[in-house]
């Protein structure tokens, strides 16, 4: 695994910040006074004179070791296969109406972080929230708190940067996010810099799957529609739709899905992770079974919860349909095997994948190569 050792703003603007990589994870503001999250990209206001910097090593596009990250989590080898280490696969929806009320699918992520803390398994959750259009990470105390945090946000958010502002006196916390906001928690715990983060008052983790967001450049487009103040939902349901929906009290408005991946930043097409390997729980929608999530239990803090909300009445729980899990299996592979041609490209050398450490023999079986 890659140190921080000689590395620090400067490394992390020319190989991360100036060269594309960056995908708005969060993981490098607030820990600093010399980066902040600035209209969809982290813009650096002054120079640093650190050279080992936390901002770099916790960084998810700077010395990904996937072997180191996998066994320390999950007590096993990378071996690339597409949807990382699973334990249990399963599709689940909340009991509760209120829940349902504000949730994109089956409100199961909300379900849970409500109970972890209705339970004292944790005293506040690092979530996602949209304020005027623009998605930001809060932290959580109260159920009504995370309620308003519920449903998806496509814009990329800097979510990370409320743990590393996170209060002493919130302590243990969720953290709810994205593939590459779990690759950063992962690093963060691997860090020769660690105790200097709040790595160590996270408890549990909820990845959610996700294939790519957007810039911030969407707003412009979704402001000919409507104002972003005043959707309460977007969505882009399963193929052969081709939009991407746009909810509001006026009613709905379908997008040109390809219209709008014209947004998508270039980084989202660099990351070989669909649906959040590094998390206790990966949670998605269930492809063509409405109000239903489906769920990957990777790690026994993970089952030990869900199995609570099963008990408590609180989740309904059914088997993924084979279908859908041999599609999800599919787009994950298909995502990995992209992210890697598109690395190559980049680097222009065939085994040269920029951040993403690798073994010959996963590269391989990856990209379909001896």
């Amino acid at each position: 695994m890659a140190t921080a050792n000689g590395h620090g703003l400067q490394s992390l603007r020319q190989e991360v910040l100036e060269a594309g990589l960056c995908t708005y994870c969060g993981a490098c503001s607030g820990l600093c006074p010399y980066l902040r999250p600035f209209q969809g990209r982290i813009a650096v206001l002054d120079p640093c004179p650190v050279v080992q910097g936390r901002c770099y090593s916790f960084c998810p596009r700077t010395g990904l070791d996937m072997d180191a990250l996998t066994q320390a989590l999950h007590g096993t080898g990378y071996d690339g296969s597409p949807l990382g280490p699973v334990r249990r696969v399963l599709m689940a929806r909340s009991r509760d109406p209120e829940v349902l009320a504000h949730a994109q699918y089956g409100g199961v992520v909300t379900t849970l972080v409500c109970l972890a803390l209705d339970e004292g398994l944790v005293q506040g959750a690092v979530l996602t929230r949209s304020q005027g259009g623009i998605p930001q990470g809060v932290v959580a105390t109260r159920r009504e708190e995370v309620l308003q945090c519920a449903g998806s946000h496509y814009l990329a958010s800097p979510t990370l940067e409320a743990l590393n502002r996170l209060s002493p006196r919130t302590v243990p916390v969720a953290v709810v996010g994205t593939p590459c906001q779990m690759l950063a928690l992962a690093k963060m715990r691997l860090s020769p810099l660690a105790q200097r983060s709040n790595i160590g008052k996270v408890s549990l983790t909820i990845g959610l799957f996700c294939t790519w967001a957007l810039s911030h450049k969407f707003l412009e487009m979704l402001s000919t529609v409507a104002s972003p103040e005043r959707v309460r939902k977007t969505d882009v349901p399963p193929p052969p739709a081709r939009v991407f929906e746009v909810h509001t009290e006026a009613g709905v408005v379908a997008l040109p899905l390809d219209a709008v991946r014209a947004y998508i930043p270039p980084a989202c097409t660099l990351c070989a992770d669909m649906t959040a390997e590094m998390a206790d729980l990966s949670v998605g929608s269930a492809e063509g079974v409405p109000g239903w999530n489906t769920v990957l239990v990777r790690t026994p803090r993970g089952e030990t919860l869900v199995e609570r909300a099963v008990a408590r009445g609180l989740l309904a729980v059914d088997a993924l349909p084979q279908a859908n899990l041999e599609h999800l299996t599919e787009s994950a592979q298909v995502k990995k095997r992209r992210a890697l041609q598109n690395l190559a490209q980049r680097s222009g050398r065939p085994t040269d994948f920029l951040y993403l450490r690798l073994s010959r023999e996963v590269a391989g079986r990856l990209l379909g190569t001896p």
